[in-house]
């Protein structure tokens, strides 16, 4: 069936709908440095597995030294999480002399224009999801907060590992914290309620893909009018899949210097996607205007913030989680999404926008983060708080197990956005079943090279 690509319930998502609004991102940002290279450290192979935490105090408030006694205003870029503003005023509340500006809305084309204008924020909240934290730490935007957690003996290891290796990826330096992590796409999450009904058994974290697609074939046939699968057609989701088959979309696999769609597993992975939709006919196309949320999917794939449908659904049915399975290596797919919190390097007040960062970044954050983002920050001590929460358990297993999620899929020239869209672009054929996997890789290969080989995202600021 010929259309759009995406099917509805990845158009209303929250991630789809960032990766959409900030087309022109990496361009923009091209424009607002020089030509000074930088180079990159490789993350490391694996990530250690945290050690066990227990259900620790809350910390200490985040107060200022003595010396900050002078009234200050600290302006702060973010998007329009709820959680901040009220994070922002127990701050404030902590520090009467500071006031903090919050600038809503500001995380994409706003945090650019600001940027070009000079009027960007002492904080700035930046995605490495899209690369403007990459591209704005390589152009010299932001400061390497490393004198600070030197000083202050700020533990790293009070957050994940493969945040803070993420983190580090421009120049081995630290040019942010981070302030929340996810392992990206690998949810499947499945309505109770159809399984019951349909005396289908339903999938398990030792699910294959052949049983996903045997799955979807009993109940569409006990019972009419319901889909058996819905996947995601974007970059994060694709990656997983194809990490999953034994694949990469680049190579080396993070920081890569070249696409690597074209090799056995990838393509085998895009296969199952194009099957699924056009040989099994289990997985409904754009024109058939289908929402999970509407009881009409058995099974779905997202990242972990789908546990939040539960509440969208109420009592109409239950939905439940495992993953999505493991390939014929015996690997689940998947990559560390990390959001960061930076330093703006021409900040009048770095030493207090440094105390409000940490404030950011606690364990007391990642707790209140929770309810909205069905993702408790970035450290070990907020995951542990829910372990035993429905629909959460499944994720935190995995954070914690086999080392954790895979490195991210950025390009060394840093312009993930960039790349995401030329990608997106280029493989809309197999979604609307137009052309075969193996004609549609043979045709990505060489604008998926073109955009790596355009010059990394520099120009350190004076």
């Amino acid at each position: 069936m010929k259309g759009a690509t995406m099917n509805l319930g990845m158009v209303r998502s929250r991630r789809s709908i960032l990766y959409a609004s900030a087309a022109s991102l990496g361009l923009m940002m091209s424009a607002c440095g020089g030509d000074t290279p930088s180079t990159a450290a490789q993350p490391t192979a694996g990530t250690a597995k945290p050690a066990p935490t227990t259900a620790a105090a809350s910390p200490a408030p985040t107060t200022l030294p003595a010396k900050a006694a002078a009234p200050v205003t600290l302006r702060v870029n973010h998007r329009t999480e709820k959680y901040i503003p009220v994070r922002a005023k127990k701050f404030s509340d902590l520090n009467p002399n500071v006031t903090v500006e919050l600038v809503q809305d500001s995380g994409y084309e706003k945090l650019i224009a600001m940027l070009a204008s000079g009027d960007l924020g002492d904080v700035v909240w930046a995605s490495t999801g899209v690369g403007s934290y990459f591209e704005l730490a390589a152009q010299g935007h932001f400061l390497n907060v490393e004198t600070y957690t030197t000083k202050d003996k700020y533990d790293l290891k009070q957050h994940f590992p493969r945040a803070i290796e993420t983190a580090r990826l421009v120049d081995n330096k630290l040019y942010g914290m981070p302030n929340l992590m996810h392992p990206s796409h690998i949810g499947l999450f499945y309505n109770v309620n159809i399984f019951e009904t349909t005396q289908v058994q339903p999938p398990t974290l030792s699910s294959s893909y052949d049983d996903l697609v045997d799955i979807s074939r009993k109940v569409m046939a006990a019972r009419q009018g319901i889909w058996g699968i819905n996947t995601e057609t974007v970059y994060p989701p694709i990656l997983c899949f194809i990490r999953s088959f034994g694949g990469e979309m680049l190579d080396p696999p993070s920081l890569g210097k070249k696409p690597a769609i074209d090799r056995g597993p990838a393509k085998q992975a895009l296969q199952w996607l194009y099957d699924l939709r056009h040989k099994h006919k289990v997985h409904p196309m754009p024109a058939d205007k289908v929402d999970h949320k509407n009881g009409d999917i058995a099974m779905w794939t997202t990242g972990m913030w789908g546990g939040a449908d539960q509440s969208a659904v109420a009592d109409r049915f239950k939905i439940e989680a495992v993953l999505i399975p493991k390939g014929p290596g015996g690997k689940r797919g998947s990559q560390g999404h990390v959001d960061m919190w930076a330093l703006y390097a021409k900040g009048k007040n770095p030493d207090i926008a440094w105390s409000l960062m940490k404030h950011f970044v606690s364990k007391e954050q990642g707790i209140e983060m929770m309810p909205e983002t069905n993702i408790p920050g970035s450290r070990p001590d907020s995951w542990e708080e829910f372990a035993k929460r429905p629909l959460f358990k499944v994720f935190k297993d995995f954070m914690e197990a086999d080392g954790g999620p895979g490195p991210l899929a950025v390009p060394d020239n840093f312009k993930m956005l960039d790349y995401q869209n030329v990608f997106q672009k280029e493989v809309t054929p197999i979604w609307a079943g137009e052309k075969s996997v193996d004609t549609t890789v043979g045709t990505m290969m060489g604008p998926l090279q073109l955009q790596i080989d355009l010059p990394k995202a520099t120009g350190k600021q004076s």
